[in-house]
């Protein structure tokens, strides 16, 4: 089964250097899901999506059923749709101003432009609340490049994915029939695990394996670390 990674958003493969650093990465630079689904590599595939990739994952096992073998994901954001999830998500402000597309646009720019400036002082942004372990990994030097390119060379992609994912659409769970692994941490405040109970009360052929301690990227790090 060949695996491909769906790095997060902001994000890119540079946040891999976590924990498998030689992971190979899906290039979601087509302007749909279905024409990503379409351009996929023939099958089976081993998709590992982290955090608004895992949307992107999910998207994709139900557009192409027959190329996706199983899915595994870590902090996924699932469908806001599900839950009450807002109010715990330490993006929400972002989520907000994403379902305009103007807001969406205004935040964007400022954001690009202060990590392209100092990606050090946009991490440490991010990482305010978190537990000191999760704090050294948001403001670790993989984690700042990840989100560094996530707002300037994968821009386009971000801003597609994020308008997409604030809008309703759980209606594709029901159309993904592979395994799905569903890797969360207990302590995350930027994906509530809640989201991963949601996720597995609705797919088909789902196993939560809940993270005592970890956070957003504490998952993904100790998840890459036992990838199969």
């Amino acid at each position: 089964m060949t695996p491909l990674y769906l790095h997060g958003l902001p994000g890119s493969a540079a946040e891999l250097a976590l924990g498998l650093p030689n992971l190979p990465v899906l290039d979601r630079a087509a302007p749909s899901f279905a024409q990503l689904a379409n351009a996929l590599p023939a099958g089976p595939l081993h998709l590992i999506g982290f955090s608004l990739g895992a949307a992107c994952a999910l998207r994709l096992a139900a557009l192409a059923p027959n190329k996706i073998g199983k899915l595994t994901l870590i902090s996924p954001a699932a469908p806001l749709e599900l839950g009450e999830f807002l109010p715990k998500m330490a993006g929400a402000p972002v989520f907000r101003a994403a379902r305009s597309h103007a807001q969406l646009s205004v935040l964007t720019a400022v954001q690009s432009t202060l990590v392209r400036f100092s990606p050090a002082r946009m991490t440490r942004m991010l990482a305010k609340g978190v537990s000191e372990d999760e704090a050294q990994l948001i403001t670790s030097k993989p984690v700042q490049t990840a989100v560094q390119e996530g707002l300037t060379t994968h821009k386009a992609t971000y801003l597609r994915e994020i308008s997409a994912y604030v809008q309703p659409w759980a209606q594709h769970l029901g159309h993904v029939t592979c395994p799905v692994a569903l890797n969360h941490g207990k302590a995350d405040t930027w994906a509530p695990i809640e989201m991963s109970e949601a996720l597995a009360a609705r797919l088909q052929n789902a196993t939560l394996h809940a993270l005592p301690d970890l956070g957003h990227y504490g998952a993904l790090q100790a998840t890459l670390r036992n990838i199969q």
